[in-house]
C-alpha cells in the first residue's frame, strides 16, 4: 500500500511545482519584456517593411513581355493584397486565431491568462496565447523553436509592429507570411494549390478551410487527412458565427458543404514547370546554388508566353487516367514542349499532369525512345544524299543478319505494301522502307546528321556497329531522348533548313541591376533549305493522310507519329508556320504499357492532345 501512497503525493507535488513555474516564467517575462520594449534600442530601430523585403522579395521571374510570373521565394510566394482577400478570409482567420485581433495593441493579456488558465487546468501546455502579430513576428525573424528568451523579444516586436502598421496591413503580412502546406506560402498560393483558383474568388466554404489549415496544414490537409480537415473546417465555422461572423442560418447551410478541394494539389501559379526548368538551367549554366538564385534577389527574365504556357497546362486535363502507381500519382503522365522554331524560344513547357515538387518534369528530365518519331531525320539524311520524295523502294518481308544473328523488322500493321514512294512510306511509317535506307545510306552518315540536327544524347557506340542500324532506323534508342531535345530537332523542318537549340532563359540581372547572363543563341544549317521544304510537304500528308490524321487541326500543318514497342510511349511532333510543338504520353515506369480500361493508347492520343492544345492557341 505504500508505494500506491507515494505516487499520490509525487502527483500532487507535481500538480503544485506547476503553477510555480509558470507564475516564475510570467514573472521574468514581464521584466524581460519591460527591458525589451522600453530600453533596447533595436526594436525601436526595428522596421519591419525592410526586414519583409528579405524574406518577401527574393528573385523574381518574367514572362517574354516583362510580366512577373513569380517570385522564387519558397519556390511558390504569391503576393495578396488586402483589397484581393475576401472579408469572410479576413475573418475566419480573426475568429480562429486571434478572436481579440481588432482590440490588443500586440499582445493580448486577456489571451495570456485565458492559455494560463488551460495550461493549469490541464497540468501541461495545452493552449497559445500568441496573437496573429505575434505569429507574424514569429514567421518572419524567429525560429519555431520554444523557449522564455524568444517569447519576450516575439512580444516586443509585436508592440512594435502595431505601433508602425495598422491591423490591416498586419493581417496582409500574416496571410502572406504563413505556411499552408504543399509548398505553398501564403493564402494566394494556397488557394491554387487547394482550389485551383485566386484567392479572391474563394466562397466562405473554401475560405474557412485555408485558415483551418493554420493549425497543422501538413495533418489538416484535405489531400491526406479529408475526414480531419472536415472537422477542423466546421470548427472554424462555428468559431465564426461564434464571434458573429456568420448567422445561425449560414452556419447550418456551410457546415452541410464537403469539402470543395482539386482531386490532387494544384500548381501554385501558371508555369511551374517552366519555372522548375529555369532554375534547373541557371543552376547547371551559372554554376550557381539553387538556393543562392532563389534568394538573391534576381530579375530572371525568360521566353514563356503566358497564353501559350496556360494551354499547354489543360492540355492533360483530357488525358484519360488508368491508375495511380505506388506514390499516389496518375498514370499515365504526359509533357508538352512549345517551341518559337525560328529561334527556339520556348513558349511553353509543361512535364506532367499536375507539379509536384517531388515530381520529375517529364518534358526534358526523362529519354524514353521515340519510335517512328525518329524516321524524318532518316528521311532528311536520304534526302540529302540523292533521293526524292518520288524515289521508290519495296516494302517487303527484310532479312538482316546482324552480328551474326537473323532480324527482320515488322510493320505496325504486319502487312507489306510492295512498290512505294518515300512519301508514302513516311505517311504510312512503314519500318522496312526505313530500314532499308538506313543499311543503303551507311549507319555512320545518318547518325552524324542527326547529330548535327540536335539530336546530342545519341550515343557513340551505335556509329562504331552495325547494331545502329536498328535504332536509328525505328527509334529504338540506347538512352532514348528527352521530348525538349527531339521537339528542337525538328526545328530545322520549319526553318529552312537551319537548327535552333532551345532555350527558355533570355537575361538575368543581379539585385543591383547588372546583366549577368544573356541567352546567346545557337543555330546552324544543318541540312538544306529544299530537304527541309519536301520534309515539310511529306509530314503534311502525314497528318492529311497518314498515321497522324488525328492531328488534323483545318489549317495546314505537318509532323510525324511515334509509337515504340508494346504501346510504352506515345509521340507526336508537329508545326505550323508559326508553332513547333511536342507532346508525349507514357507512364512513369519506363516499361508499362498504355493501357486505359484495356484499350492501348499510343501516337494516336498523342496527335489528339497536340491537335486540341493547337487549336486553342492558334
Amino acid at each position: 500500500m505504500i508505494p500506491k501512497k507515494r505516487r499520490k503525493r509525487s502527483k500532487k507535488v507535481k500538480n503544485r511545482k506547476f503553477p510555480r513555474t509558470i507564475l516564475g516564467l510570467g514573472l521574468l517575462g514581464g521584466f524581460g519584456l519591460i527591458f525589451a520594449v522600453f530600453f533596447n534600442p533595436w526594436v525601436w530601430r526595428l522596421n519591419l517593411r525592410a526586414e519583409l523585403e528579405k524574406s518577401k522579395f527574393a528573385s523574381t521571374v518574367y514572362d517574354r513581355n516583362g510580366e512577373p510570373i513569380v517570385s522564387l521565394y519558397a519556390k511558390s510566394r504569391l503576393w495578396a493584397s488586402a483589397a484581393t482577400i475576401p472579408l469572410k478570409l479576413q475573418q475566419a482567420y480573426v475568429a480562429t486565431e486571434d478572436a481579440r485581433f481588432y482590440l490588443h495593441k500586440g499582445i493580448d493579456i486577456r489571451g495570456i491568462l485565458r492559455a494560463l488558465y488551460q495550461d493549469l487546468k490541464a497540468g501541461r501546455k495545452a493552449q497559445g496565447g500568441s496573437t496573429i502579430t505575434q505569429q507574424l513576428v514569429k514567421n518572419l525573424f524567429f525560429s519555431h523553436e520554444k523557449n522564455v528568451i524568444r517569447k519576450i523579444w516575439e512580444m516586443a516586436y509585436a508592440i512594435r509592429i502595431e505601433q508602425q502598421y495598422t491591423k490591416e496591413q498586419i493581417l496582409e503580412l500574416y496571410l502572406n507570411s504563413i505556411y499552408l502546406g504543399h509548398g505553398a506560402w501564403g493564402i494566394e498560393a494556397a488557394s491554387r494549390v487547394y482550389f485551383g483558383k485566386p484567392v479572391r474568388e474563394l466562397n466562405l466554404n473554401q475560405a474557412a478551410l485555408l485558415a483551418a489549415l493554420a493549425r497543422s496544414p501538413e495533418y489538416y490537409s484535405p489531400f491526406r487527412n479529408p475526414e480531419a480537415a472536415l472537422k477542423r473546417r466546421n470548427l472554424v465555422l462555428q468559431l465564426m458565427y461564434k464571434y458573429h461572423y456568420l448567422t445561425a442560418a449560414e452556419l447550418r447551410i456551410y457546415r452541410e458543404k464537403p469539402l470543395e478541394v482539386l482531386n490532387s494539389p494544384g500548381s501554385t501559379y501558371v508555369g511551374a514547370y517552366f519555372i522548375d526548368y529555369v532554375v534547373d538551367f541557371l543552376t547547371r549554366r551559372t554554376k550557381l546554388s539553387e538556393q543562392y538564385i532563389r534568394g538573391a534577389g534576381l530579375k530572371v527574365y525568360t521566353t514563356m508566353d503566358r497564353r501559350i504556357q496556360k494551354a499547354a497546362e489543360g492540355v492533360f486535363n483530357n488525358l484519360p487516367s488508368a491508375s495511380r502507381d505506388q506514390w499516389g500519382v496518375l498514370q499515365p503522365q504526359g509533357a508538352l514542349v512549345a517551341l518559337n522554331p525560328y529561334n527556339g524560344a520556348i513558349l511553353g513547357l509543361v512535364g506532367g499532369r499536375r507539379f509536384s515538387g517531388a515530381e520529375v518534369n517529364r518534358s526534358y528530365q526523362i529519354r524514353r525512345q521515340p519510335g517512328s518519331a525518329i524516321k524524318p531525320f532518316v528521311y532528311a539524311a536520304a534526302l540529302e544524299n540523292g533521293y526524292t520524295p518520288e524515289s521508290q523502294l519495296e516494302d517487303k518481308p527484310v532479312l538482316l543478319v546482324i552480328n551474326g544473328r537473323p532480324w527482320q523488322p515488322q510493320n505496325y500493321d504486319n502487312q507489306y505494301r510492295g512498290t512505294v514512294d518515300l512519301r508514302t512510306a513516311l505517311e504510312e511509317s512503314i519500318n522496312t522502307v526505313a530500314v532499308q535506307l538506313v543499311q543503303a545510306l551507311g549507319v555512320k552518315k545518318v547518325f552524324n546528321l542527326m547529330r548535327q540536327m540536335g539530336l546530342e544524347s545519341l550515343v557513340e557506340h551505335n556509329r562504331r556497329n552495325d547494331l545502329g542500324l536498328a535504332p536509328l532506323a525505328l527509334g529504338g534508342l540506347t538512352r532514348g531522348v528527352s521530348l525538349l531535345e527531339l521537339t528542337g530537332a525538328y526545328s530545322a523542318f520549319v526553318n529552312q533548313g537551319v537548327y535552333s537549340r532551345p532555350f527558355g532563359v533570355l537575361s538575368v540581372y543581379n539585385h543591383d541591376g547588372k546583366l549577368i547572363y544573356r541567352a546567346k543563341p545557337h543555330q546552324k544549317q544543318v541540312i538544306s533549305a529544299a530537304t527541309a521544304r519536301n520534309l515539310t510537304e511529306m509530314m503534311q500528308g502525314v497528318i492529311e493522310r497518314g498515321t497522324g490524321i488525328r492531328a488534323q487541326i483545318g489549317i495546314t500543318a505537318a509532323g510525324k507519329t511515334g509509337t515504340t514497342n508494346q504501346n510504352t510511349n506515345g509521340w507526336f511532333v508537329g508545326y505550323t508556320r508559326e508553332l513547333l510543338v511536342g507532346v508525349w504520353i507514357g507512364n512513369d515506369q519506363a516499361n508499362q504499357p498504355l493501357l486505359v480500361e484495356g484499350v492501348p493508347l499510343g501516337s494516336g492520343a498523342a496527335a489528339g492532345l497536340w491537335a486540341n492544345f493547337m487549336r486553342q492557341v492558334l
